[in-house]
């Protein structure tokens, strides 16, 4: 069943929310919360049912069960005073209350979304006159969808070049330990497809959200804003591969193209050289020969193994065992052959992600300068590396060279112009120079590009931008979708405090002020302690802690 109230249509088994046609992102605790909200709309549902229902049964504090409530206002853009959609019972629970109809599938996607019943703004302006009232709204209108332009970035048009997303090829082999291979296969199309010329390709990351689900590929082309849908299988048997591939219209789901290999292992490159050429020639195209060569193994296909075994872990890493795991593969790569480029900008990333985060085994004091290292030998073994530029990029920019930092990131763009982290990577360096109304747009390319992979962090990248470039308005919408699709995060979470107490709502900032000070950070979160770990990113930063210091938080 589908849902639709307001300006919202909910599709709980597709998970998704729709705000006037563009996506929400929602954190998968937050969307069955939702969910079980929406369906028993007719009742008050109880905290402790809650938990039996959401929680399965695990006790959990009050402060965890309110995070989420708020993460439900947020997306749906409704707070704790008005409860337009979501209304609290005090010592008896919660009641979806909004106005909701149901929909079969095949009308939602006609169905017209509702406007509110009775804004604000319309009760405030009941006195102007009927002619004035509607040049009012059509100015307010536009600058309504400029505003949304801006933030979500995700005008789902098709592209004026050449657009395509790839399918994660079907693993055909009967084994699954041969997972990663066809899982390897698919990135490297998508690597190479980058390199046609003036083409437009979403990220793998999203790409592998369509993994093992069934799909209908002109609605994941409509999703996804692009024309060209490829996908196909792969069967590995000893030392020799049988690749499948289709290219398909996703406007019309007429085949334009499609082939069979049978190759030996060793020739798998090949492989990958003659679908690109042959989709560069199906789109009329043209592809970038000098950069389409990528690097072969050199010392035997073991250590070639290794690397992309270690690689794909990474695709969409969920635990701390998904980082240890490639840490151990891409170690035994570089060891049995230390030339290989990419298990050199994996390991750059493995080493990033414990610079940020406590993996066991894995952190450690250096492990800021354990990844750049990783990232500059991984360019200096491959100069056409876009992985390790950008790994470079945000190296240097969180060690203070923010200048080094955007020509790497430059350098990765002009590389891949659809890396997705380039952009996130060329954004982090303009703010860290000073520069966040030119972050702004690099972060909207990113969520562009791969809109389906954790979303809620360009948004929280976003909103900092905004605050940097004293946009607060904006910031506020911003960072409601980061913390929407990730409750927990407490960088978000403390930037909408900064972000609300600059516009003077002060009681909602230190409300969620306490709420940001229960989070990862907990009570020994100060203005210090921001500083020292935030100052790279830049003279903005500063703003952001103006707003923390206003609604109350500690110096030291």
């Amino acid at each position: 069943m589908i849902y639709r109230f307001e300006r919202f249509v909910f599709d709980p088994e597709a998970a998704r929310l729709l705000d006037s046609g563009q996506p929400v992102p929602l954190e998968p605790q937050v969307l069955r919360l939702l969910t079980y909200l929406v369906e028993n709309r007719d009742r008050i549902v109880s905290k402790d049912e809650l938990n039996d229902e959401i929680w399965q049964g695990r006790v959990v504090s009050d402060a965890a069960l309110n995070t989420r409530i708020r993460a439900v206002r947020r997306a749906l853009g409704d707070d704790h005073v008005q409860q337009r959609f979501l209304r609290t019972y005090p010592k008896r629970g919660f009641q979806f209350v909004a106005k909701t109809d149901c929909l079969e599938a095949d009308d939602a996607a006609e169905a017209p979304v509702m406007a509110p019943r009775e804004s604000a703004l319309r009760r405030a302006w009941l006195w102007v006159s009927p002619a004035l009232l509607v040049l009012i709204l059509v100015i307010l209108s536009a600058v309504w969808w400029l505003d949304e332009s801006e933030i979500t970035a995700t005008s789902l048009r098709l592209p004026a070049k050449p657009s395509i997303v790839v399918l994660p090829f079907e693993n055909l082999s009967g084994d699954i330990d041969q997972e990663y291979f066809a899982d390897a296969f698919t990135e490297d199309l998508i690597t190479d497809l980058s390199r046609i010329r003036g083409a437009f390709v979403i990220a793998r990351r999203t790409s592998f959200t369509f993994k093992d689900n069934p799909v209908d590929v002109k609605q994941v082309a409509a999703d996804l804003g692009v024309r060209y849908v490829l996908e196909g299988s792969v069967r590995r048997s000893g030392d020799q591969v049988r690749i499948n591939a289709q290219l398909i219209d996703g406007q019309t789901r007429h085949h334009v193209w499609s082939d069979r290999y049978d190759r030996a292992l060793t020739d798998v490159f090949s492989v990958q050289d003659n679908v690109t050429g042959q989709i560069a020639s199906a789109l009329k195209a043209e592809l970038r020969v000098a950069e389409s060569q990528r690097q072969r193994p050199t010392a035997g296909l073991k250590a070639w193994d290794y690397a992309l075994r270690g690689n794909v872990r990474l695709f969409n890493p969920k635990s701390a065992e998904d980082f240890q795991e490639a840490k151990t593969l891409l170690d035994k790569a570089v060891e049995r052959d230390p030339g290989i480029a990419s298990a050199w900008s994996g390991l750059a990333f493995v080493h990033f992600a414990a610079s940020t985060r406590p993996i066991p085994g894995v952190s450690a004091p250096n492990s800021k300068d354990l990844s750049l290292e990783a990232a500059q030998r991984a360019i200096s073994l491959d100069p056409k590396d876009a992985e390790g530029y950008w790994m470079t990029g945000v190296g240097y920019a969180r060690n203070g060279q923010p200048e080094r930092g955007m020509a790497s990131c430059n350098t990765a763009m002009a590389l891949n112009p659809n890396n997705d982290c380039a952009y996130v990577c060329a954004g982090l360096a303009n703010m860290a120079l000073g520069k966040p109304a030119e972050a702004l747009p690099h972060f909207q390319q990113s969520l562009r590009l791969n809109p389906r992979f954790r979303p809620s962090t360009k948004y929280k990248y976003m909103g900092l931008a905004y605050l940097h470039n004293e946009q607060d308005t904006q910031a506020i919408t911003a960072l409601n979708r980061a913390i929407a699709g990730s409750p927990d995060d407490p960088m978000a979470n403390f930037a909408l405090v900064s972000a609300l107490a600059l516009t003077g709502r002060m009681e909602e900032a230190r409300a969620a002020l306490e709420t940001s000070m229960t989070l990862a950070y907990g009570n020994r979160t100060t203005i210090e302690t921001l500083r020292a770990s935030h100052s790279w990113m830049g003279p903005g930063f500063e703003r952001v802690l103006d707003g923390l210091r206003l609604a109350g938080l500690p110096e030291q």
